[in-house]
């Protein structure tokens, strides 16, 4: 079949191509740049490395254990997003079929949480954290990003437990499920796009997060990617190039895990947006 190349397909075709530059362009700068040298990064943006510097990934590491950084990283995310979507999807459940009295006065007070900025709560928890004894302890930090991300988190899935119809319940019931049983088995498939946005979005949130962790973490061999980027910029300066080939190393994990779990996320973007 011939291709009519009408106005409007033009006109898409050039946007596609310009929206593609402008998101690889970054990457590739970031890649080309963490083998370059500082004085030769923004003499030519586009110019591949007359010298490539390997050792900027070796030099990354040894000023800043960027790699424990990233393990920390993906350890406090990991245990964060296990942790708020079980609480959360027990409470989004609970509250979304009304088994607790005044589940609509609970729904609207984590709903308005949503409007307190993250500012404004970083001297309370310090304040929490620091009168139980758990700084810098990963585990603490978790728990804090989960705490951070429940209101969100119990939005999206309270509205995706609202679109399933009640029978679904009193069928399972009539089966011998019980109330857990019921949500595990029955509500917790239906929702797993919910659950991949929240586990998403969590994650992303998580893992480049960097005001709490830097005022909890100050042990060196615990602080997370952020804190860990942070140190090349000094005082008097930045080390752009080491600073380049220290986020191409923070970048690979998430790239990975795209790539394993393109289909969930492609999924979990599109749920909601057509009704079938």
């Amino acid at each position: 079949m011939k291709t009519r190349w009408t106005a409007g397909r033009i006109v898409y075709i050039v946007l596609a191509g310009l929206w593609f530059l402008s998101t690889v362009f970054p990457l590739f700068f970031t890649l080309i740049s963490s083998f370059k040298d500082d004085q030769s990064i923004f003499t030519d943006y586009f110019k591949l490395p007359d010298v490539w510097h390997f050792d900027n990934y070796a030099r990354a590491e040894s000023m800043t254990n960027i790699i424990r950084a990233v393990f920390n990283s993906l350890f406090v995310s990991a245990v964060s997003i296990i942790l708020i979507l079980f609480v959360t999807l027990l409470g989004a459940y609970v509250i979304s079929r009304k088994k607790v009295p005044f589940s609509g006065g609970i729904s609207l007070f984590l709903i308005a949480a949503l409007m307190i900025p993250i500012q404004a709560a970083i001297v309370p928890i310090i304040q929490m954290v620091s009168s139980v004894g758990l700084n810098n302890n990963l585990l603490a930090l978790s728990v804090v990003y989960a705490g951070l991300n429940l209101s969100m988190v119990f939005l999206i899935l309270k509205n995706s437990i609202d679109s399933v119809p009640c029978e679904i319940d009193e069928a399972a019931t009539i089966d011998g499920c019980g109330l857990f049983q019921t949500l595990i088995r029955v509500i917790t498939p239906i929702v797993k796009p919910a659950l991949s946005t929240c586990a998403i979005i969590s994650f992303l949130f998580v893992y480049n997060e960097l005001p709490i962790s830097n005022v909890l973490i100050t042990q060196s061999d615990l602080k997370t990617i952020s804190q860990a980027l942070l140190n090349l910029k000094g005082d008097f300066g930045t080390f752009y190039s080491i600073s380049f080939a220290a986020i191409v190393i923070s970048i690979i994990p998430t790239l990975i895990l795209y790539l394993i779990a393109q289909e969930k996320v492609e999924k979990s973007l599109c749920a909601g947006s057509v009704k079938g």
